[in-house]
C-alpha cells in the first residue's frame, strides 16, 4: 500500500498552532509585565489558531477526495509509519489511517472546528487569556484528530486522554470565578471513572487478539465466535468495559452529570467539545469496533437501553431549565442517547449519520446561544430575555434553523438522521419496540423544549432590564459561521435520505453507501449472532416517517404556543407541581444521589481516615517507634558514660552471669 506522509500534517498542524499560540501568550504576559498598557501579541493567536485548523481542513478534504476516487474495497489511506517505541522485541508503531469512518470524523472535527475557531475570534476578543484560549483549542483539535485517525489502540488512547485533559483546561478556563474550576474538576474525575473501564477493556482486547491494531481486531472477531462459544463471555465483558469508557466520555447514564456543569466554560468550548466532537468519541469507538459489539446480543441490548433512557432523562430535564446553555447541554445528553440507541440497534451507519447532523445543528445552537449571551451582556436566563428577534435578526434566523433541525421538523437534517435510528430500533422487534416507544417519547419532549427555548428567547414581551441591558447583534465574525452551520443544518439531510424518499428523488443514501465498507463486518456478525433484522416495508416506512413528522410538528407547536407570550407556563408548573418541577430541574436527582451516596460517604470516610487511621494509627506507630528508640538509646548510653564505677559494676554483673551459665551447663 502506498504511504502518504502528508497525512501526519492533519493532526500536527493544530499541534503546531497550539505551540505558537502558547508562545504568543507567554510573550504577551512578558510585555504586559513591562507595561500594563502594552497590546502584546495575543491578537495574532486568533489568526494562527484559525489558519492551522483551516489548513488541516484542506488536507482532510484532500484525503476525502482521494478516498472517493478509490474502489470501494480499497478505500484506505495510510501515512508513513512512525516507530514510536522500540525496546527489545517490543515495537509500537503509530500510523494515521483514513477510511470512510475516520475521514468523516476528521471532516467534522476540522470543519466544525474551523467555524468555531473563526467565531471565537469575535467572542473571545478582549479576553486577557485570548492567546491561551486558542492554544488550548488547537491542542484539543490535535488530540481529537489523533483519536479518530490512529490505526491502533495506543494512538486512540493518547487522543482519548488528550481530549479529557483539554476539556478540563477549557471548562475551567475562567477559573478565577471559582465554579468553572470546580466544573472542570468534576468533568476530569468522572471521565477518569470511564477511562478506567476503557483501559481494562483495552487490556482484555490485547489479551484476546494479541494486537493493538484496530482493523486487525475487527477482522479477528468472527474467528472467536464459532465452536463451543468459550470466548463469548470474554468478548461480552470486554465490550461492556469499553462501553463503560464510552459512557464517561459521551455522557451516558450514570456518568452524564458532568456535561451540564461543563457549560461553565466559554460558549465556543461548549460548541466544539461538548456538542460536536469530544462527546462523540464514545460513539466513534463503538462504530469503529462494531464487530466486537455485534458479537454479543446482550451487550447491544444494554447499549440500546442506556441510550434510550439517557435520551429520555436528558430531554425531560431540558424542559424546565432556565439557563439557555443548560437547555442545550441536556439536549446534547439526550441526542447522544439517540446515537447509542442506534448503535445498540445495529444501525452503526445511522448513528454516525446522526453524529454528523448533530454536529451541524447543535454547534449552530450553542454558537447562537453564545451570540445571544454576547448581545445580552452575559445574561443566560431565558426568563430575562424575550423579544430579541428584532434586536438580533441574523442570530434569530440561524437559531431557528438549528431549532428546526434539532426538533426533527420534516425535511430538516435531524428529521432524517433521528428517524432512521428509530426505524432501525422498530425493525429490530421484540424488546426494541419498547425502546422505540421511549425514543418517540424523547422526540416529543425534544420538539417541545426546543421551541420553548425559541419562544422564550426571541418572542413575547421583553423581560430584561432596559436600563442596564441593551441587546445588539453580534459582529460578522460570529454570525458568519452561524450562517454556514445553518445551511448545513437545513441541507444535511441530503446525506441520508430515507429509502422511500431517495427512491422517489432518485438519490442514494450517501452516508450509508460511504460507510458501508466500515460497518459491513459488524452487520455480518450481527446477522450471524442475531439472524437478519426484520425488513421495513415501504408502507411501514411511510408510516414511521409520518409518525416522526407528526410528533415533531405537534409538540413544536405546543411548546411554542405555551411560551410565546411569556413565562406563565413555567410559573404554573412550579406552583401546581413543585415536586415534579424540582425532580426534573435536578436531572432526576442523579447528581443529588451521587452527593448523598458517594461524595458525602467518601468525604466522611476520608475525615475518619485522616483523624483516626492517619493521626492515631499511622502517626501513632511512627511516633511511638521514635519514642521507644529514644528510650532504648538513653538507657544504652549509660553503658558508655565514662564512669569507672559503672564499668566495674557491669563487668562484675557480666562475670556473675557467665559463672551461672557455666555452672548451669
Amino acid at each position: 500500500m502506498e504511504h502518504h506522509s502528508w497525512l501526519w500534517w492533519i493532526p500536527f498542524l493544530p499541534l503546531v498552532g497550539s505551540a505558537v499560540c502558547g508562545v504568543l501568550h507567554y510573550l504577551t504576559i512578558r510585555a504586559r509585565r513591562a507595561s500594563p498598557d502594552a497590546p502584546g501579541y495575543a491578537g495574532l493567536a486568533g489568526m494562527v489558531g484559525v489558519l492551522s485548523v483551516g489548513l488541516s481542513l484542506v488536507l482532510a478534504i484532500r484525503a476525502f477526495l482521494l478516498l472517493r476516487g478509490l474502489p470501494v474495497e480499497e478505500r484506505v489511506l495510510e501515512s508513513t509509519p512512525w516507530d514510536w517505541i522500540g525496546v527489545g522485541d517490543l515495537r509500537i508503531v503509530l500510523t494515521i489511517v483514513l477510511d470512510p469512518l475516520s475521514s468523516t470524523m476528521t471532516l467534522v472535527v476540522t470543519g466544525v472546528g474551523f467555524l468555531i475557531h473563526a467565531y471565537s475570534t469575535g467572542y473571545m476578543k478582549g479576553d486577557k487569556g485570548y492567546a491561551k484560549f486558542f492554544a488550548f483549542m488547537n491542542l484539543f483539535v490535535f488530540a481529537m484528530l489523533m483519536l479518530v485517525a490512529s490505526s491502533n489502540l495506543l494512538g486512540l488512547f493518547i487522543g482519548w486522554e488528550g481530549v479529557g485533559l483539554c476539556s478540563y483546561l477549557l471548562i475551567g478556563f475562567w477559573y478565577e470565578k471559582g465554579w468553572p474550576a470546580e466544573a472542570g474538576q468534576k468533568a476530569f474525575v468522572m471521565n477518569r471513572i470511564g477511562d478506567a473501564c476503557f483501559l481494562v477493556g483495552s487490556f482484555l482486547l490485547v489479551r484476546l487478539f494479541g494486537t493493538l491494531d484496530l482493523s486487525e481486531i475487527g477482522t479477528l472477531v468472527p474467528g472467536l465466535l464459532g465452536g463451543s462459544g468459550e470466548h463469548d463471555l470474554e468478548l461480552a465483558v470486554t465490550a461492556l468495559l469499553l462501553f463503560g469508557g464510552c459512557c464517561g466520555k459521551s455522557a451516558q447514564i450514570p456518568l452524564f452529570t458532568w456535561l451540564p456543569d461543563a457549560m461553565a466554560g466559554p460558549t465556543p468550548v461548549s460548541a466544539l467539545i461538548h456538542a460536536a466532537t469530544m462527546v462523540t468519541a464514545g460513539v466513534y469507538l463503538v462504530a469503529r469496533l462494531n464487530p466486537l459489539f455485534a458479537a454479543s446480543p446482550t451487550v447491544l441490548a444494554v447499549i440500546a437501553t442506556v441510550g434510550a433512557v439517557t435520551a429520555l432523562v436528558g430531554a425531560s430535564t431540558a424542559l424546565v431549565q432556565r439557563d439557555i446553555k443548560k437547555v442545550l447541554a441536556y439536549s446534547t445528553v439526550s441526542q447522544l442517547g439517540y446515537m447509542f440507541l442506534g448503535l445498540g440497534s445495529g444501525a452503526f451507519g445511522a448513528a454516525i449519520f446522526h453524529l454528523v447532523t448533530h454536529a451541524f445543528f447543535k454547534g449552530l445552537l450553542f454558537l447562537g446561544a453564545g451570540s445571544v449571551i454576547h448581545g445580552m451582556h452575559e445574561e443566560q436566563d431565558l426568563h430575562k430575555m424575550g423579544g430579541l428577534r428584532k434586536h438580533m435578526p441574523r442570530t434569530y434566523v440561524t437559531f431557528v434553523a438549528g431549532a428546526a433541525a434539532l426538533s426533527g421538523l420534516p425535511l430538516m437534517s435531524g428529521y432524517f438522521s433521528k428517524d432512521e435510528i428509530l426505524a432501525h430500533a422498530f425493525s429490530a422487534g421484540g424488546y426494541y419496540y419498547l425502546l422505540w416507544a421511549v425514543g418517540i417519547g424523547g422526540a416529543m419532549l425534544t420538539a417541545y423544549y426546543t421551541w420553548r427555548m425559541v419562544a422564550l428567547t426571541f418572542f413575547g414581551p421583553e423581560r430584561f432590564d432596559h436600563h442596564h441591558v441593551h441587546p445588539h447583534e453580534s459582529p460578522f465574525s460570529m454570525t458568519g459561521p452561524l450562517a454556514v452551520l445553518a445551511l448545513l443544518s437545513v441541507g444535511g439531510g441530503l446525506l441520508g435520505l430515507a429509502p422511500v424518499l431517495g427512491h422517489l428523488a432518485h438519490l442514494p443514501h450517501l452516508m450509508g453507501d460511504w460507510l458501508a465498507p466500515v460497518v459491513e463486518p459488524g452487520e455480518r456478525v450481527l446477522a450471524m449472532r442475531h439472524g437478519p433484522h426484520g425488513e421495513v416495508s415501504h408502507s411501514l416506512e411511510w408510516i414511521l416517517l409520518g409518525v416522526g413528522a407528526a410528533v415533531a410538528l405537534v409538540f413544536a407547536y405546543r411548546g411554542f404556543v405555551a411560551y410565546r407570550d411569556g413565562i406563565g407556563a413555567d410559573e404554573r408548573l412550579a406552583e401546581r407541581r413543585p415536586v415534579l418541577a424540582g425532580f426534573l430541574s435536578e436531572a432526576w436527582r442523579v447528581d443529588a444521589s451521587y452527593q448523598s451516596f458517594v461524595v458525602l460517604p467518601l468525604g466522611a470516610l476520608a475525615r475518619v481516615t485522616s483523624a483516626v487511621v492517619d493521626q492515631l494509627v499511622v502517626d501513632g506507630i511512627v511516633n511511638g517507634s521514635a519514642t521507644v528508640a529514644r528510650a532504648i538509646g538513653q538507657r544504652t548510653r549509660r553503658f558508655a558514660d565514662g564512669d569507672l564505677r559503672s564499668y566495674a559494676l557491669w563487668i562484675g554483673a557480666g562475670a556473675v552471669a557467665i559463672s551461672f551459665m557455666w555452672i548451669w551447663s
